[in-house]
């Protein structure tokens, strides 16, 4: 289920999380202190349509719990985990926006690498009629000018309010969120997994435990990218 918040201001984070690692909690951290978020809800894809994950979803929640648990301000949801079908992004808004009313303000969360394959999910020119879009991004993985020329592109209604954020009609908002670099990925880990290789200072100690204890990643992982966005 998705907690209810007595606070106005809610992050949403989607991604596949395979494992949750480091960079995913600094990208959390970076967003609810510069949002000055009041809720910030990790929401796994149970079947990510533009990616096949080695782990199943209740692995992937169970890493997730574990590696939140000590922040009262992050929680996880398994609300695309109780949908069936592929985990779209602009269903489950719409269902967050049934189930919180509008007098919430939702910040929907992804990185660069997400937001440069944006159209190609689903009605994605109806994400902002029902929340915020944050793009993390780090200087070296995308340079500005290609990031507002796919603002340009994507979202051609957009109105310039400042530097790096723009105006939706609903009212909602564009913007970036600059990252310190984190050197590590979800491909990265489960290789070295894998391989038995330390996992230290890439994810979380009781993360690092289930692995062990569950023996994930044992197969030699798919290549590919680095986790993305739920779409």
């Amino acid at each position: 289920m998705v907690p209810d918040s007595t606070g106005r201001r809610i992050g949403l984070f989607g991604g596949t999380f395979d494992p949750v690692h480091n960079g995913h909690l600094a990208v959390a951290e970076a967003a609810a202190a510069a949002l000055a978020l009041d809720l910030l809800i990790f929401m796994p894809a149970a079947i990510p349509p533009h990616k096949d994950s080695p782990s199943s979803l209740d692995h992937r929640l169970a890493m997730l719990r574990l590696a939140v648990a000590d922040n009262p301000l992050y929680t996880v949801s398994d609300l695309e985990a109780r949908r069936a079908g592929p985990s779209y992004t602009v269903v489950t808004l719409t269902e967050l926006r049934r189930q919180f009313g509008r007098e919430k303000d939702f910040f929907f969360i992804m990185g660069a690498d997400a937001f440069a394959e944006i159209s190609t999910w689903k009605e994605y020119d109806r994400l902002l009629d029902y929340a915020s879009l944050v793009v993390a991004h780090r200087p070296a993985e995308a340079a500005m000018a290609e990031l507002e020329e796919g603002v340009r592109r994507f979202f051609p209604q957009l109105a310039r309010e400042g530097a790096e954020v723009w105006r939706h009609p609903s009212g909602n908002r564009l913007l970036f969120l600059h990252l310190p670099p984190v050197p590590v990925s979800s491909t990265e880990v489960r290789k070295l997994a894998a391989a038995g290789d330390s996992l230290a200072g890439m994810i979380p100690a009781a993360v690092i435990r289930y692995i062990h204890d569950h023996r994930l990643y044992r197969t030699a992982p798919s290549s590919g990218a680095p986790a993305r966005q739920n779409r």
